[in-house]
């Protein structure tokens, strides 16, 4: 019983207490203390790296612990319903799409510089190697997807966040049909290195698509179209975004650290902001100040979260994190406090 509420103190979720109010009103968060604790002693994980609600309500969170790649939980409770592994030593990126009346997992992987397609209990569907054919690597090895991105439509697109910074466009069959950023184009048609770690397809204005690439070490959100052309950029200083997770008119971004790459240790913090990307809350931060309509450096409190990864929203408006080199706090719920 020792050892057990021994592991239980260590893997509680973060430095805040469940009584702290964390964020800025309207959306205000409170720690869920002890969530998934249990589960984690049942199935370690090295790094938390994705996230994603099934449509019967399960969390899937991605790690990369060959052993314990998938885990799935009750979002609730956080007791473990379910794990299994693809054997992914570098699993990074998690994207779970609906294909018909199935759902599919897609999950990148930077060390075996592959895609897989999975279902949802681990079955492997299909394989996507390193692009060869675009003829932008001379080896295998320097392609390290971060992340896919999904049309409706089926087509697909792959982040060399890690690699070459290129997007590669598939069809749904798995077909090459375009690469683009990277070196490729001029200006801000390009993206620069440690730049496209995450991001996602905006298509909430159905006359506009747009893709919303993170480019995490840069400190900004890029945004193109469709055909990989670029449109504009937000700076987030202070930041750095991993990730961007749509929410109604309102999306969230997880910072990695507030000094991150210089400061590898600093802590990070989630940004939620709303359509024209302007900070509403800063959850583990203090409130984000614009001058003259331009945002100032931000920077984590210190003491809310490690490294946040990656984030999810449940349909009530709770908040799931998964963090990276975060031992001690993995994965963390919120929960939204009403007044």
């Amino acid at each position: 019983m020792f050892r057990l509420m021994a592991l239980l103190a260590f893997l509680s979720p973060c430095i805040a207490q469940a009584e702290d109010l964390l964020g800025q009103a309207p959306h205000q968060y409170r720690v869920v203390p002890g969530w998934a604790a249990k589960a984690l002693i049942a199935a370690p994980i090295k790094n938390g790296h994705g996230l994603a609600l099934d449509a019967q309500g399960r969390l899937f969170v991605l790690t990369d612990n060959p052993q314990n790649n998938i885990l799935i939980l009750d979002p609730e409770t956080g007791a473990l319903i379910n794990q299994w592994t693809a054997r992914m030593p570098g699993a990074h990126g998690l994207a779970l799409v609906k294909e018909g009346d199935a759902e599919v997992l897609f999950i990148t992987d930077t060390v075996l510089h592959e895609v897989r397609k999975l279902s949802l209990d681990g079955k492997e569907l299909a394989r996507f190697p390193w692009p060869e054919k675009s003829g932008l690597y001379a080896k295998e090895s320097e392609y390290r997807p971060s992340k896919t991105l999904h049309h409706p439509n089926g087509d697909f697109w792959v982040l060399d966040g890690y690699g070459k910074d290129y997007v590669h466009h598939y069809d749904q069959e798995g077909s090459l049909l375009k690469s683009w950023g990277g070196n490729l184009g001029e200006g801000e048609n390009q993206l620069l290195h440690w730049g496209p770690h995450g991001g996602t397809l905006d298509l909430r204005d159905a006359a506009q698509p747009l893709f919303l690439i993170a480019m995490s070490d840069r400190l900004e959100i890029k945004r193109f179209t469709l055909n990989g052309q670029f449109v504009d950029k937000i700076p987030f200083p202070g930041g750095n975004p991993r990730d961007v997770v749509l929410w109604g008119d309102l999306a969230l971004i997880p910072h990695l650290g507030d000094q991150w790459p210089q400061d590898k240790d600093s802590p990070g913090f989630i940004s939620i902001v709303d359509r024209q990307f302007r900070v509403l809350s800063n959850i583990g931060a203090p409130p984000a100040l614009y001058e003259q309509g331009v945002l100032q450096p931000m920077k984590s409190d210190g003491r809310t979260f490690i490294h946040p990864h990656a984030v999810a929203v449940d349909a009530v408006g709770n908040v799931f994190v998964a963090q990276f080199a975060s031992k001690a706090a993995p994965l963390v719920k919120l929960e939204p406090v009403t007044r």
